[in-house]
């Protein structure tokens, strides 16, 4: 099953594409979590996007007790740059980018065609820029770190689950996998 973690507001468009798509979860707030009790196995967590920043505040000890455990974790945002900076990475601070920007490919065939560029939905502050060798990059745009991922952890500085073709496009397949 999969514990999708928030901390505000930041959950309902995943649980509207995870309900469309018939993927089995469950939603806790992190301040409930200590009292969480899961219905079945947890095979996957998921931590949401958030309006707190990183550098500002990183001490989330029932997390850490997760990243121990033999489980997926998919990081969103804010998710993305907790455990980005639990492994070591670094995490700066920008300015409040809230908007759309497209994917642009570097490879140069995928440059010439245009049905592989994108819409991402971005609502973010601070940013990754550096990651620990045990991470593979998959995608930076303007500088930072969009897209990367370890082998039980995976993290997207954008919002896949703002639009159904991303959702489907960047995490339905992952989720999918072992339910």
């Amino acid at each position: 099953m999969i514990l999708v973690v928030y901390f505000d507001a930041f959950h309902k468009d995943l649980e509207k594409r995870l309900t469309e798509h018939n993927i089995p979860f469950e939603t806790v707030k992190y301040a409930d979590l200590e009292k969480y009790k899961p219905t079945k196995p947890i095979t996957k967590l998921i931590i949401t996007g958030s309006k707190q920043r990183i550098l500002r505040k990183n001490d989330f000890p029932l997390l850490d007790a997760y990243m121990k455990q033999d489980i997926h974790i998919i990081g969103i945002c804010f998710g993305f740059q907790l455990l980005a900076y639990k492994t070591g990475g670094k995490v700066v601070e920008g300015p409040l980018f809230r908007g759309t920007m497209s994917s642009r490919p570097t490879d140069k065939t995928a440059r010439s065609n245009t049905s592989l560029r994108e819409p991402l939905y971005f609502n973010h502050h601070d940013r990754v820029i550096e990651l620990p060798d045990t991470w593979t990059v998959v995608q930076r745009i303007d500088g930072f770190i969009n897209i990367a991922a370890t082998d039980k952890l995976i993290g997207f500085q954008f919002h896949p689950e703002k639009y159904d073709a991303t959702f489907r496009h960047y995490l339905l397949p992952f989720l999918k996998m072992s339910l």
